[in-house]
């Protein structure tokens, strides 16, 4: 078994094995023909008209991805940029691993576009020089045309055809960083004006034609099934078609989603439910659990030195707990999928991270094979991990298959959508830190108990890697100390779980930075230079599996603190914190945060963000993940999951509050110039939002939050 982004890594790697050698013909426009389209590899094809059509293997849910990852294939081919087209590709031969998830997207497909594109390049070069009777080493590229020695011009429309005879060269030479044109500059995203005049196609926005709309009434408790129903309210709703059984439920057909929820609502008035074996679960219950397990037995992720015996000799030793709860996903765009089914075959439309998961999924669920459901891959709004599940794409099918036909789309609504949602699950921290007789931070414990996400992703079964992915952003922690342990102590639970955006690093870092924090005060030292001294001057450190470069960390660390004005008198009430962390040791990131408490309410005034994320394939992408990544992570200082009698007692944004506009702070990012190869930027801001914000706190009230989310009066 695999960890999550030991399989994202896998998957990538197979995927980027792929790139020469396959063909895609080019999605036709109205009245033309794809035979006509030059179209070397499964990423582009050139039209004889000179525009080309750039195939993402990733999927778009706001991080850019169908902006940066073409922006790669031009910079190589030398593409005029108004004359592309954009279009997502389709799980299936020509791609296998389009799944999108753990900020890998850039970083996994960066060199395998570039050597498309570069390709590309290369053999339109060559059929230029065999027209002009030239040497290929004398011809040029500019702005989607070949120049030749003498002044020469013909434009990749013109040469596509010849260059289709031409062999795909194996090592095609790759551009340097100074000579880009594209990549590293300002550019729109490709989909906003499509977005912003409501011409993109999101899942939701699916219509086909003789479409039907579902609704499915779930039960609230975990896993329990209908045991009784009379249907004829229901079938009475002017609209509703049938009521079918599925295995998540009861779905309503209807003419309408309207029809379909009003229907629903009618069915449930008449529904009794066998609650099952998880109708006692509640919050109060697992945290007495994970309070036990703090002092039980747990599985190792970090060990070095001897930290039990340095604690116990300390001439001072310090010790917190810090509690994270459930969190939902909380899509603007809550799960829904169309599902047409035809004779031998089916088609389905949905927003998947894991297109080729859910394919494989639904596919068996219609008793096909994979190669036999195409699956269109829609826009998302809003994924967060929610999307890397099939639950809600496999159910669709389900319906389908029971109602007959198609195309039926299964729609969500916000309860379903808060309710049975793939959680992220609660955790519970102690911390221990011990000080040796000259003041220095000699041993550091870190106990990490809760239930295990991975197990939602292994068939229940326990992975080698769970203690290490379930102690993510703990056992790495990058500061120079003599004796370390950190592990993790699983406490089962019956809900469904999920990766959320940032994973187990957003509790885990919390719990981290705003400790580091308290050792920082008992020691009468600055939380700033605390961090620095113990980072020290050390180059690249391993932790287990893991790596990560404290000079670039470090480097983060400095310049936000420097910009944030680290050190300066602030107004009665306000407060400076940091936090920083290496995720996954790809990116880099520091961020301060500027807060006041004025009568107890807490106002994030300003956060001050320093990021290392190698090259910048596109800065305005990159700009928009930070600002959303920290709104993100505020969100969850005032939002949680609980549960009762089996159900959560969230229904909405009611009770779920989200960031809303008047509460976002101004985001100030700076950008550490990097040649190392791009990383992700679609995580790593939001565990270090958290404690950053928190340690302010404490700087502005003397208060010090250890538990989230931020209960009513206690600041």
């Amino acid at each position: 078994m695999t960890s999550r982004r030991d399989f994202l890594k896998v998957t990538a790697a197979a995927g980027a094995g792929l790139v020469l050698g396959l063909h895609l013909e080019a999605r036709p426009r109205s009245g033309e023909t794809t035979k006509t389209a030059f179209h070397p590899n499964a990423f582009l094809a050139i039209r004889p008209d000179g525009t080309a059509q750039i195939t993402v293997p990733k999927t778009e849910m706001g991080q850019g991805v169908r902006t940066a990852l073409p922006l790669a294939v031009a910079e190589e081919l030398d593409l005029d940029w108004s004359k592309v087209e954009v279009v997502t590709g389709q799980p299936g031969l020509d791609f296998k691993s389009m799944q999108t998830g753990g900020s890998t997207s850039v970083s996994t497909t960066w060199t395998p576009l570039r050597k498309a594109g570069a390709a590309a390049r290369e053999m339109l070069k060559a059929a230029a020089a065999a027209r002009w009777k030239v040497d290929t080493a004398h011809c040029r590229t500019e702005r989607g045309f070949v120049l030749g020695p003498d002044g020469q011009k013909l434009g990749y429309g013109d040469l596509a055809q010849a260059a289709a005879k031409l062999p795909m060269p194996k090592d095609a030479p790759l551009k340097k960083a100074a000579d880009y044109r594209l990549v590293g500059k300002r550019t729109p995203r490709f989909d906003g004006p499509a977005i912003v005049t409501g011409k993109a196609i999101f899942g939701l926005d699916v219509r086909r034609p003789g479409q039907r709309f579902a609704a499915v009434l779930r039960c609230a408790v975990i896993g329990g099934q209908p045991k009784a129903w009379d249907d004829a309210k229901a079938k009475a709703v002017r609209g509703v078609k049938a009521v079918v059984k599925v295995p998540t439920g009861l779905a309503v057909i209807a003419d309408s989603t309207w029809a379909a929820f009003k229907g629903r609502d009618a069915l449930a008035a008449t529904t009794t439910w066998e609650e099952g074996a998880a109708r006692d679960f509640s919050s109060t219950a697992l945290e007495a659990k994970m309070r036990a397990a703090l002092t039980g037995p747990a599985d190792d992720a970090r060990r070095e030195g001897d930290p039990a015996k340095v604690l116990a000799a300390a001439a001072k030793l310090l010790e917190a707990e810090y509690s994270f709860p459930y969190q939902a996903h909380a899509t603007v765009e809550p799960m829904n999928a169309t599902t047409a089914l035809s004779e031998g075959a089916a088609e389905m439309w949905m927003g998947s991270q894991s297109p080729n998961r859910a394919q494989e999924r639904a596919a068996a669920t219609l008793g096909l094979k994979p190669e036999q459901l195409k699956v269109n891959v829609a826009l998302i709004g809003g994924g967060f991990g929610r999307r890397l599940g099939t639950d809600f794409s496999t159910e669709a099918a389900q319906v389908a298959k029971a109602a007959g036909g198609g195309p039926i789309q299964v729609v969500w609504d916000r309860e379903d959508d808060l309710r049975h949602d793939l959680h992220h699950p609660a955790t519970l921290h102690r911390l221990r830190a011990g000080i040796d007789g000259a003041g220095a931070l000699a041993a550091w414990t870190h106990r990490i108990a809760g239930p295990a996400v991975l197990r939602s992703w292994t068939g229940g079964q326990k992975a080698p890697s769970q203690a290490t992915t379930e102690t993510n952003g703990a056992c790495d922690i990058p500061y120079a100390i003599p004796a370390v342990a950190v592990d993790f102590a699983e406490v089962e639970a019956p809900t469904p779980l999920g990766w959320w955006r940032g994973i187990q690093i957003v509790p885990n870092v919390f719990a981290r930075e705003c400790f580091l924090d308290e050792v920082a005060h008992a020691l009468g030292k600055d939380p700033l230079r605390f961090r620095l001294d113990l980072l020290g001057d050390r180059g690249i450190v391993k932790f287990g599996r893991d790596e990560a470069d404290i000079r670039r960390l470090k480097k983060v660390l400095e310049v936000a603190a420097a910009k944030a004005g680290w050190g300066r008198k602030l107004p009665t009430g306000h407060g400076l914190g940091l936090a920083c962390h290496a995720y996954d040791g790809r990116t880099y990131a520091a961020e301060v945060a500027e807060v006041s408490v004025v009568k107890g309410r807490l106002k994030v005034h300003k956060v001050t963000c320093a990021v290392d994320c190698g090259l910048v394939v596109n800065p305005s992408g990159l700009e928009a993940q930070v600002e959303g990544g920290i709104a993100f992570g505020l969100s969850a200082l005032f939002s949680q999951i609980t549960w009762e009698k089996g159900r959560t007692v969230q229904t909405g944004y009611h009770d779920f509050p989200v960031l809303r506009l008047a509460d976002m702070p101004v985001v100030e990012i700076h950008v550490i110039p990097s040649a190392e190869a791009p990383s992700g930027m679609g995580e790593p801001p939001v565990p270090v939002a958290i404690p950053a914000v928190l340690n302010a706190v404490f700087a502005a009230t003397g208060k010090r939050i250890r538990k989230v989310p931020i209960e009513d009066g206690l600041i």
